[in-house]
């Protein structure tokens, strides 16, 4: 009977951890133990992922949100993609806490600050003769590298390709999306933000790289305000720049073309709301903008609902348009020895023998560098964070591995 209640405990047990989809992780990163969720596709017909999208949350939101309500996991699952969901972190700066509870006295719409991204988004309130406001949410918050780490462990536990990495971000991770982008562009296959914008106090507009951009926006967001500003009571709050001007600075940035406008009509409506779709074009680096009518901020577009247009299928048809096809080529190591230390490496690695050839590859197998080295150790300060293939070769002795440079 005891072994009997064994076999069934270890059955419960494996039921339970092969629907653990997603699942919850930890990473220490900036003095912070921070948490994010990974969803695994449910796709048959493939043996392995094809990349990831990772998915930054609105304004004291979570990041459950793109599970419970936004059902981003069908979009995931028709191509192939890991979903890798991070958490924000609460605002740590007493005086931005102190001034929020002021404004939240002062008029009728509570402001939480329990999950807030460091994006660059400096708020301006103005109370005449009571308060003139004009702080950076979460400074000095490093978010940039919190996800950058978390999209570093995600390619190295899953033995995901390098070149499919999408960020969507919704309102304030919209924010979050574009600073991001402004500051690792290079690592991300194309960004989509819905109902989010550029803060006043982003960095790295001056370094921007090209990077295909799909974003939707309501000319009604009455939280998100499209031209930047919106009246509040007795305040005029200002929380980003105008949208038409992030459009036009990723228009410029990517070389994009004239634009081009179109109704979007895919369904039926049965409501008022209206969608324009503007695409700027280019063969890689297109920037579109769905510039809606009618539509509060929170609002999500279904078929379902009547809409003119459905987000998960818009989110997909541009993420599709720009997924590369060489995750084909990852090579594939199942067991690797340990011949390296330390892993992840920030400058030094070290190796089991003393003198021979190291070659560096990308995630996706195309080589990068190749050099000797000798003492045991090479220098790899030149790489940029990232996951790598890194092979040595010493006479006929041939080793490779997974290297995380941070």
């Amino acid at each position: 009977m005891k072994k009997f209640i064994l076999i069934i405990g270890i059955l419960l047990s494996a039921i339970g951890f092969i629907s653990a989809n997603p699942t919850l992780k930890t990473v220490l990163t900036g003095g912070f133990e921070r948490q994010y969720m990974v969803y695994m596709p449910q796709n048959p017909q493939e043996e392995r992922p094809a990349g990831m999208i990772v998915c930054l949350h609105g304004f004291g939101r979570t990041m459950y949100d793109f599970f419970n309500e936004y059902n981003v996991s069908a979009v995931a699952d028709s191509l192939n993609l890991i979903i890798a969901s991070p958490q924000a972190l609460p605002e740590q700066n007493p005086t931005v806490i102190a001034e929020a509870n002021l404004i939240n006295s002062l008029t009728n719409s509570p402001l939480s600050l329990q999950s807030v991204w460091g994006c660059g988004l400096s708020v301006k309130a103005s109370l005449p003769g009571i308060l003139n406001l004009n702080e950076e949410l979460n400074r000095n918050v490093d978010d940039v590298s919190f996800i950058n780490q978390m999209i570093d462990s995600v390619l190295y536990d899953y033995s995901l390709p390098s070149e499919n990495i999408f960020m969507l971000g919704t309102s304030m991770g919209g924010y979050m999306t574009y600073q991001y982008a402004l500051e690792k562009g290079d690592r991300l296959s194309g960004i989509i933000s819905v109902a989010g914008s550029m803060g006043l106090s982003v960095k790295g507009m001056n370094y921007a790289t090209k990077l295909p951009v799909c974003d939707f926006h309501s000319l009604s967001d009455e939280v998100v305000p499209y031209y930047g500003s919106y009246n509040q009571s007795l305040a005029t709050i200002t929380l980003g720049m105008n949208l038409q001007d992030v459009i036009n600075y990723w228009v410029k940035t990517n070389g994009a073309g004239m634009p081009v406008t179109e109704p979007v009509q895919n369904y039926t409506s049965t409501n008022k709301l209206t969608v324009d779709k503007i695409t700027y074009p280019d063969p890689v680096y297109e920037v579109i903008h769905y510039r809606i009518d009618g539509a509060p901020h929170n609002y999500f577009f279904r078929k379902e609902n009547g809409d003119c247009m459905d987000y998960p299928e818009e989110i997909s048809r541009f993420i599709k348009a720009h997924l590369s096809k060489t995750f084909n080529q990852i090579p594939d190591i199942t067991a690797q020895k340990i011949f390296f230390y330390p892993n992840p490496v920030q400058d030094i690695v070290h190796f089991n023998i003393s003198a021979g050839i190291i070659s560096g590859y990308d995630i996706a197998g195309r080589k990068l560098f190749s050099q000797s080295f000798e003492s045991g150790q090479a220098d790899l300060s030149f790489l940029k964070q990232g996951v790598y293939i890194i092979r040595i070769q010493s006479g006929n002795t041939i080793q490779s591995g997974r290297l995380i440079k941070q």
